[in-house]
This record gives structure tokens, sequence and C-alpha cells, in this order.
């Protein structure tokens, strides 16, 4: 995969691991660890924050 478009994982502010990438709207983004990443792929639908939090990622860098 190629490199996370964020440097760290929204849900605990630590720094993003390389096992723990994961695409979300075509961009890879980046956990901490594979539990926040098997979290937020097991609730997307539920999860507002983290999705809005990558929408803004997305959109700061262009992509």
């Amino acid at each position: 995969m190629n490199k996370a478009i964020n440097k760290f994982c929204p849900r605990s502010g630590k720094p993003v691991s390389d096992d723990s990438l994961t695409e979300y709207k075509n961009q890879i983004v980046g956990f901490c660890n594979p539990g926040c990443r098997d979290d937020f792929a097991k609730n997307i639908a539920n999860s507002p924050n983290d999705t809005s939090y990558f929408d803004v990622v997305i959109k700061e860098h262009e992509l």
C-alpha cells in the first residue's frame, strides 16, 4: 500500500502504524494499530466523527 494521507490516528492521536493502513474513498488512511482500523472498518456508517476526519484531510490535501 501507499503511504497514509494522515500521520496520526483519528481515535488515539498516536502515530500511524504501517500495519494499520486501509482504504477510504480511494485514499489510504492510517490508524495506530489494527484494532482501531478494524473498528473503523466495521462501523464506518456509524462513525461520522471518523469519516468526517478523513473527509477533511482529503479536502485539505485536495485529493
